[in-house]
């Protein structure tokens, strides 16, 4: 979870007040909530960054100068149930209150409808929300299609596109870009009993999530919402470097790869606009917390013919992933 210690400034900023009970009582609500959403969208986080970082490579060989493959390709994630639900306790917030005991199990993006419901006061007057809504998914595929061309000093640059995908009122989108280098070339000459390469590829995942229904900041008198929000726009970015090691035998190739990964999330949430709407998006535009983490590739590749591969690899972080691609060499 988040460390917010920049509020106390940022809120005095943004609302140009006087020290104010008022005052107090929404930057701690803001903190709160961002507390909420940090535990929401953190498994989805991890499950971005171990889907869109797999795939790259199936040799750490590099292609000749201006060759080029295409390959398509998808990976599956399944979700354990421990990724779909986070507890909150209220010893973990500054001002709101869970409604029915003093801790709860509320979803993730990955998990299902929320139903908790939680307090919080400003000014002496109470306000009520409902935990935000998942996906409600077990299993996640990734289909994606990505080009490759050989460069110079066995240089070889990738670009990967997940065109726009739909499911229930929601979607998402992938782009990616990357570079591999083999490094065998300054270690074996031409004698080479592996290939070992470096690689380094940045991924941005654009998912729009729609809720089911409306989430609001109302008032438990029944008067006016404080804020009404409808969905999320959610940008996970993540930067993977590693090591690939293969080595081929006859027709296969086998691999290993070890990735360090950096990631982070720009969200925003989308909804009737309010003061307390628009407050709340400026500071959330003002969070962006990197995570650091490592994952581990086994591949294998299969020569079908000379112009087609098949590639599977499994990867093993915060998460387990498949992929399986078609990769086509086209000169």
């Amino acid at each position: 979870m988040k460390t917010y210690l920049t509020f106390s400034l940022f809120v005095c900023l943004l609302l140009s007040m006087n020290e104010s009970k008022s005052q107090n009582d929404v930057e701690n609500v803001l903190t709160d909530i961002l507390f909420i959403l940090d535990g929401f969208n953190e498994p989805a986080t991890e499950a971005s960054v171990m889907q869109t970082g797999a795939g790259w490579f199936h040799t750490a060989k590099s292609l000749d100068k201006f060759k080029v493959n295409v390959s398509v390709g998808i990976s599956g994630l399944p979700f354990s149930s421990n990724k779909k639900n986070f507890t909150v306790r209220d010893t973990d917030f500054l001002n709101v209150d869970i409604r029915e005991g003093d801790q709860a199990s509320i979803p993730t993006t990955l998990g299902g409808r929320g139903l908790d419901f939680f307090d919080f006061t400003i000014e002496g007057e109470t306000y009520e929300f409902q935990a935000f809504s998942g996906l409600d998914t077990d299993f996640f595929a990734l289909p994606y299609v990505q080009g490759q061309i050989g460069l110079w000093k066995e240089t070889e640059a990738t670009i990967r596109l997940v065109p726009q995908i739909k499911f229930d009122n929601s979607y998402y989108a992938v782009y990616g870009l990357g570079l591999k280098h083999n490094l065998s070339q300054y270690f074996f000459k031409e004698n080479r009993s592996v290939e070992i390469a470096f690689y380094a590829n940045y991924n941005l995942t654009d998912l729009n999530l729609d809720y089911n229904e409306p989430l609001d900041l109302a008032p438990t008198d029944g008067g006016d919402n404080l804020a009404t929000i409808t969905g999320s726009l959610i940008d996970f970015h993540s930067i993977n470097t590693g090591i690939v090691v293969s080595k081929d035998f006859n027709k296969w190739t086998l691999s290993s790869a070890v990735n360090y990964n950096s990631s982070w999330v720009d969200y925003s949430l989308v909804g009737e606009r309010s003061l307390f709407f628009d407050l709340f998006n400026d500071v959330l535009t003002t969070l962006s917390e990197t995570r650091n983490s490592f994952k581990v590739d086994l591949g294998a590749a299969y020569q079908w013919t000379p112009k087609w591969n098949l590639n599977t690899q499994i990867s093993a972080g915060q998460f387990v992933n498949l992929n399986i691609s078609g990769i086509y060499n086209i000169n």
